[in-house]
């Protein structure tokens, strides 16, 4: 409260001549009537503090010149952290009060108005509001910066903004349409149906579902969580799942995509990036390896989904997938960026041929390391079966990353579990080893530059020196020990389930629906 009382009177003595000043001084007024309770309990109090706080925070980063080296102690950055603190405040004021009202308020609003709305709100937000901010703080500097040789006008950020955010969401959209198909297939494929020649139908009465009610996430939400035809209960699993999808493919669409490559290795990245270089001025090769990496990313899901269901795939959809995950490469070297092996192309003159090695050895040691996984560690929380998936698990991703991608997956996935084994929904058997080694992959893919350009010699990459390997296995062999002492829950009967219903087909069996139930 000091704080803010000598900001506000060194400001308005020194820098009231400075437009920014202004702002100062309104924030500081502002945090000495929160400090006295002024506004209390009001629900413009909160976006009062945001927006203010945005202002210190636009004022922090333009690096506003101090008019006098007194107030370096009230600097923007200061009253920035002091408007976060009333933010906190504000919030916990509003919470019992939110709380109490969302019964009455979920009753009295519709929901799919407010959602569309909402996002309607956060586009004027994005592509008007803070563009247009940005523009009058431009203007209330007080000297010319180096700014001033990036800038724009406000229609033309205006314009990139919306670019920008309709990319981001339509590669969004991308993930959840991928995500609801993906559903499909966990489902259907262990029990042999077609994932491309039926329509979705409701699991208890049987009626197809309609286009308008089978949009990923905003489907669901709309109807309730229930058919429209019966009102039976749907599985909220089916839009979670399109969600982390939809949140998988933006993480890889922002660190693989529009930063120009910045997370792969070997490959220099572009020295332009972002929407307008990557997608509008298309980088082939960036986009390329995006949706090849997607694609393994969503047969790495379907593989989690399918391990959670105590569900098994036939060899010949294995191999299936194994050839459309190997072909892309020998049409497009470019796709594996890490050689099999330093000075390959002096063993293998062919960039095909060094690709297909690569992807071939990545195969076989993710084989290989999903077989140890399952002889030598015992099953936590997982059946015999979703064990035996890791093996499919980590040949997809060695195909995918190379053999020496794979091992460094299997490592980030064998401390994860050792870390989860403490968790108490992990110990009950609730998440299978796969779904941890899908958040390795991701994991990976976000520090795969880094552990190599930091890593080597030590971390698997073809950089690393004989001793390192040394190194690598004895690694493996101590996390596999650690892992091996982790208490396990012993393997639960095989009862096929229905996502769809929550209870097993032999109860779902007395209910009114068809026998080939499938996803809403």
């Amino acid at each position: 409260m000091f704080q803010a009382v000598f900001g506000i009177v060194g400001w308005s003595l020194g820098g009231w001549y400075v437009p920014a000043g202004l702002g100062v001084v309104a924030a500081g007024v502002w945090i000495l009537c929160r400090a006295r309770g002024t506004f209390s309990g009001r629900w413009f109090s909160p976006l009062v503090t945001i927006g203010l706080a945005g202002v210190m925070f636009a004022l922090w980063q333009t690096d506003l010149t101090v008019p006098h080296a007194a107030l370096r102690f009230f600097s923007p950055l200061v009253f920035f952290l002091m408007l976060l603190a009333v933010l906190t405040a504000d919030l916990m004021e509003l919470a019992p009060l939110f709380l109490s009202r969302t019964a009455t308020f979920r009753r009295r609003f519709n929901w799919p108005q407010v959602a569309f709305w909402g996002v309607a709100a956060a586009f004027v937000i994005y592509m008007i509001l803070i563009p247009t901010s940005e523009w009058l703080m431009n203007q209330m500097l007080p000297n010319p910066t180096i700014r001033e040789l990036e800038y724009m006008s406000i229609a033309e950020t205006v314009r990139l903004r919306s670019m920008e955010a309709f990319s981001g969401l339509w590669f969004f959209a991308l993930g959840a349409t991928i995500g609801s198909f993906l559903n499909v297939v966990a489902y259907r494929l262990p029990r042999g149906e077609s994932v491309v020649f039926q329509r979705s139908r409701c699991p208890q009465c049987g009626t197809q579902i309609l286009g308008r009610d089978n949009i990923p996430i905003f489907g669901w939400v709309m109807l309730g969580g229930r058919c429209r035809n019966c009102a039976s209960k749907i599985s909220a699993r089916y839009p979670i799942v399109e969600l982390i999808t939809a949140v998988l493919f933006l993480v890889l669409y922002f660190v693989e995509l529009i930063s120009g490559g910045a997370n792969i290795p070997v490959r220099s990245p572009n020295a332009y990036a972002g929407v307008v270089w990557i997608l509008m001025y298309t980088k082939w090769d960036l986009v390329g390896m995006y949706l090849y990496h997607s694609f393994a990313l969503s047969v790495l899901l379907s593989c989690v989904l399918i391990d959670i269901d105590h569900q098994e795939v036939n060899s010949r959809t294995r191999w299936f997938t194994g050839l459309m995950l190997l072909a892309p490469p020998l049409i497009w070297p470019d796709l594996m960026p890490v050689p099999f092996i330093a000075g390959g192309e002096d063993w293998l003159p062919y960039a095909w041929l060094r690709a297909g090695t690569q992807c071939l050895l990545g195969g076989l040691m993710g084989m290989a390391l999903g077989t140890l996984a399952k002889r030598t560690i015992r099953s936590v929380g997982s059946t015999s079966q979703s064990m035996g998936q890791v093996a499919s698990f980590l040949a997809v991703v060695g195909i995918v990353l190379g053999w020496q991608g794979v091992i460094a997956v299997t490592l980030i996935g064998l401390l994860m579990r050792i870390v989860a084994g403490i968790i108490p929904i992990w110990r009950r058997g609730s998440i299978p080893f796969t779904a941890l080694l899908l958040v390795a992959f991701v994991t990976h893919q976000i520090i795969w530059r880094w552990t190599i350009d930091y890593g080597s010699p030590w971390w698997p990459s073809h950089l690393t020196s004989g001793v390192g390997w040394v190194g690598v296995a004895a690694a493996i062999g101590l996390l596999v020990l650690v892992n091996r002492q982790i208490p396990s829950k012993p393997d639960a009967p095989e009862v096929e389930s229905d996502q769809s219903t929550g209870c097993s087909l032999e109860q779902a069996s007395t209910l009114p629906r068809p026998t080939n139930c499938q996803q809403p």
